[in-house]
């Protein structure tokens, strides 16, 4: 097997961090650069949503190729944590139960802080919605309309600050604080959705790893929480984990 892996110096430097710590730790032939060139088994960047790279991504799996796609950590992120996916945005076809080590040694709690309070929505911001061809804003208007047609009281996180919802409250600041007291988490695909995994708050999502958990269970039990999340930690990594990460993703393709 031969990797193609894609650079850019436009990257976010966590982003560059993680590729050039895969490129040195690489234990297969790789070929490095700025521009896809299509003639390897397995093509591995960063930011599958780029409008660029996108594209390159889409017709490598046309190819009938895989995909490695790194992209913000869904913890850990102040040490340079990233997640990682095969041939998806998301990661959630590959889970599987696996041994508790990983998770364990991560030293997070799982939380209780769900209350009868507003749901929290969660944007998609723009890069994603012109990866998933939708009108930036779209999602989260029609989201929003639904939910208070339930009557729900509702909480609109933006990606950005200039994303604010007028006539809706918005909700700022760490995301464990944001999560306290909120009823439910509603997103189409979001790290969040693990943030409240974690805080034990319900959530409701389209896609993205969390599916796995809460597809038709958008309240599981601590247990299965905790099950879900010792699968997930095989899929966030450091760049200094960048070897150990790299036997586990090619173990997975063989």
């Amino acid at each position: 097997m031969r990797a193609e892996i894609l650079t850019d110096p436009s990257m976010c430097a966590m982003g560059a961090r993680m590729l050039q710590a895969m490129i040195a730790a690489a234990p297969i032939p790789i070929t490095i650069g700025t521009v896809y060139r299509g003639d390897s088994d397995l093509l591995m960047t960063y930011g599958m949503g780029h409008l660029v790279r996108r594209k390159w991504w889409m017709e490598h799996l046309r190819k009938g190729g895989h995909c490695i796609g790194w992209d913000l950590g869904y913890w850990g992120r102040a040490h340079g944590a990233m997640r990682v996916s095969i041939d998806h945005d998301h990661p959630q076809a590959w889970l599987r139960s696996e041994s508790a080590e990983r998770w364990d040694s991560q030293g997070i709690q799982l939380r209780s802080d769900a209350r009868k309070g507003p749901v929290l929505v969660v944007g998609l911001g723009l890069k994603s919605s012109k990866a998933l061809g939708l009108r930036h804003g779209d999602w989260e208007r029609q989201t929003i309309q639904k939910l208070r047609r339930e009557g729900r009281a509702v909480l609109f996180r933006p990606k950005k600050e200039r994303d604010a919802i007028g006539g809706v409250k918005t909700s700022t600041g760490p995301i464990e604080k944001a999560l306290q007291g909120i009823s439910l988490v509603v997103c189409r695909h979001s790290n969040v959705a693990v943030d409240a995994c974690i805080a034990g708050v319900p959530v409701r999502c389209e896609d993205g790893a969390a599916m796995a958990l809460y597809q038709n269970n958008p309240n599981p039990t601590e247990h299965e929480r905790r099950q879900f999340l010792r699968s997930l930690a095989w899929w966030n990594w450091r760049p200094d984990e960048a070897s150990e990460a790299w036997k586990y993703l090619l173990g997975r393709l063989s």
